[in-house]
């Protein structure tokens, strides 16, 4: 009845519903021992360079949903904008679900306006100038600036042309000219930010993480250049200009926008049954699947100009892809 008289009057002893501290001390513990001992670097979080705290992704944000057991219900809200561009602002709450009791809620919004979902990179066109070595060794080392500066400056890049790597110049971005493309993509993108949100918030964990930095790395100080270095440190292939790099059946992981998906037919000389190999072609290198959903989502990039991860083995036949998702740096959303 006391309490009861209390919440009446509107007064609340915050203290009666109080966690102890040892409780406290638990769940930042049980956050801590889940992140050391269930999520991956790069895969559930990842320190981008510029901030101090981990930024928490996706996959790690639905690890400590699992953990704490709590579900997420989305409430989403559509403005549309003009030249048929849209924004998507969503609201999430956590239900805990052994109880049905709603524990906290966080907003994400996301919107075809963004860049990376506005503009597509220009079109490369050969200059018909071998890449110099030296490229690869600045590349390799992550001085990026210095690489793009050797073979011409800002606007130039490399490309393989007819099976050897020529310097190619580089158009202006270009305004992608239909927005619906994205619609699905900004979608899942405001979902993913909101869901974000609401675990850091729920959970009390921002003080651990960060977070959406992964999405904006071109606003952040160093991010952007250090990004790249990341993505190209390690060569899914040795270009011409270098020796055949060592085989080795360790799997690699490399994040890249694809250039070109294309197809093989082919006709297996045991079981004489056809088949489709599937070739997705990234700055450094090709790699290969038979699997026609990671062609599809390497084909979704193309169109967004995203990021993908690819997880590759290198074998006698090439790269053969184990694994397609969206990267961090681009919305591995």
């Amino acid at each position: 009845m006391e309490g009861l008289a209390r919440q009446q009057g509107g007064v609340v002893n915050f203290e009666d519903y109080a966690m102890n501290v040892d409780s406290v001390v638990r769940q930042v513990n049980l956050i801590q021992d889940v992140m050391s001992k269930v999520m991956r670097v790069d895969e559930h979080y990842g320190t981008i360079p510029g901030c101090q705290k981990p930024s928490l992704y996706k996959p790690g944000a639905e690890k400590l949903g699992f953990t704490f057991r709590l579900a997420p219900e989305y409430d989403v809200s559509t403005i549309n904008m003009s030249n048929g561009h849209r924004e998507y602002q969503v609201k999430c709450r956590l239900r805990h679900i052994p109880t049905g009791s709603m524990v906290g809620e966080g907003e994400g919004s996301c919107t075809t306006m963004e860049g990376k979902f506005r503009f597509r990179g220009g079109e490369k066109e050969s200059t018909g100038q071998t890449v110099p070595k030296e490229y690869w060794n600045l590349k390799k080392d992550g001085k990026m600036s210095e690489a793009i500066d050797l073979i011409g400056g800002p606007g130039y890049g490399v490309g393989k042309i007819d099976g050897k790597w020529e310097i190619c110049s580089i158009g202006e971005k270009q305004e992608h000219d239909n927005p619906a493309d994205y619609y699905n993509t900004c979608l899942k993108m405001a979902k993913k930010r909101a869901h974000v949100d609401a675990i850091l918030t729920a959970t009390a964990a921002s003080d651990i993480f960060t977070q959406d930095v992964e999405d904006m790395p071109e606003v952040i100080p160093g991010a952007k250049q250090e990004t790249e270095k990341k993505a190209t440190t390690k060569p899914p292939m040795t270009p011409p200009q270098e020796k055949q790099a060592e085989k080795t059946s360790e799997a690699q992981t490399v994040n890249f926008i694809p250039a070109e998906v294309f197809v093989t037919d082919g006709v297996n000389k045991k079981t004489g049954k056809p088949f489709k190999k599937f070739t997705i072609k990234g700055p450094d290198g090709e790699y290969n699947t038979f699997s026609e959903s990671f062609a599809k989502l390497a084909a979704e990039a193309i169109t967004e100009q995203g990021l993908i991860s690819v997880t590759y083995k290198v074998s006698n036949f090439g790269n053969d892809i184990v694994s397609v998702g969206e990267a961090v740096y681009g919305e591995q959303g």
